[in-house]
């Protein structure tokens, strides 16, 4: 196995973690509304810290990895098609972190502890209309990278 299959794997491990996080993201909500408010709040409060302990980690390898896999392939360039989709979803995913998805987290926990079902609504919304955004392009990276877009 050579450097780039090592930077490849680990390329694809955090995409796929990404993935991941983002499918139990639509998952647990329902499951922790069923167990009470607190429990609910906390989940909220869980997921908003996910952006700094596994999106941004998890961010981070895919950047350093696909940098490696560009600077040691001379087929590639920073300007090919899906190199520049891939840079781009990072930036997005670093910015619907910080802007949206923690601070969107926080506001859910604190009005679902508020009890406040309009709040919650609107910003249940909020995260979950982002997060199919997000999810939605992070699978049209995932496309442009298999597919190798030039």
């Amino acid at each position: 196995m050579d450097l780039r299959d090592v930077m490849l794997v680990i390329h694809i491990a955090g995409a796929g973690t990404w993935l991941g996080a983002n499918m139990i993201q639509v998952v647990v909500p329902g499951l922790a509304a069923r167990q009470g408010a607190e429990v609910t709040a906390g989940w909220y409060r869980v997921a908003g810290q996910l952006s700094k302990r596994l999106y941004m980690p998890a961010s981070i390898l895919i950047l350093i990895t696909g940098l490696v896999m560009v600077l040691q392939d001379d087929s590639l360039s920073f300007g090919t098609l899906f190199v520049t989709i891939g840079f781009g979803m990072i930036v997005l995913g670093a910015l619907l972190g910080i802007f949206i998805f923690d601070p969107g987290s926080e506001a859910v926990a604190e009005a679902v502890e508020s009890g406040d079902q309009s709040r919650i609504k609107a910003a249940t919304a909020r995260i979950a209309t982002f997060g199919t955004v997000d999810t939605l392009l992070l699978l049209f990276t995932m496309t442009a990278m298999v597919s190798r877009w030039t």
